[in-house]
């Protein structure tokens, strides 16, 4: 789970946008690290059980080849595993750079609001003090 605290306060300085933790974009964001968390976990699973079934046939191999083929065998599993697990990891990082892009993606309609928000107020705040000058022009020019 992300730290959901670290990922508020990199937006906040990142971009002076300031979210809470009852944000949509934030539970956006949660909800996309469970989905890649359910995906890498039967990913992990299907590779696990995959590895058990490759490790039963090295023990038949052995059996019946001897030591010096099942050795040549192992070592052969040992580098599948290890790129296996390297592919897993290049996986999670691109997992983790899609959280990021959507999590970008995501931002730019909160920055959007927020300033359209400014601009409304800005014009509110301009067209009353006009009013309220021309009121009190009207009122002084009255006495």
């Amino acid at each position: 789970m992300p730290d959901l605290d670290a990922l508020i306060a990199e937006v906040a300085t990142s971009t002076g946008i300031h979210i809470e933790r009852d944000d949509p974009a934030v539970a956006f964001v949660v909800l996309t690290e469970l989905a890649l968390d359910q995906v890498t976990g039967r990913v992990l699973d299907s590779i696990n059980r995959r590895l058990a079934v490759f490790e039963l046939s090295m023990e038949k191999v052995d059996q019946r080849a001897g030591k010096l083929l099942a050795q040549e065998v192992r070592n052969a599993a040992e580098q599948i595993r290890g790129e296996l697990h390297a592919d897993i990891d290049q996986a999670g990082l691109k997992a983790a750079h899609l959280v990021y892009k959507v999590h970008e993606a995501h931002s730019r309609p909160a920055l959007i609001r927020w300033i359209s928000a400014g601009l409304a107020s800005a014009v509110v705040l301009f067209l009353a003090g006009l009013w309220a000058g021309a009121h009190f022009l009207i009122h002084v020019t009255a006495r």
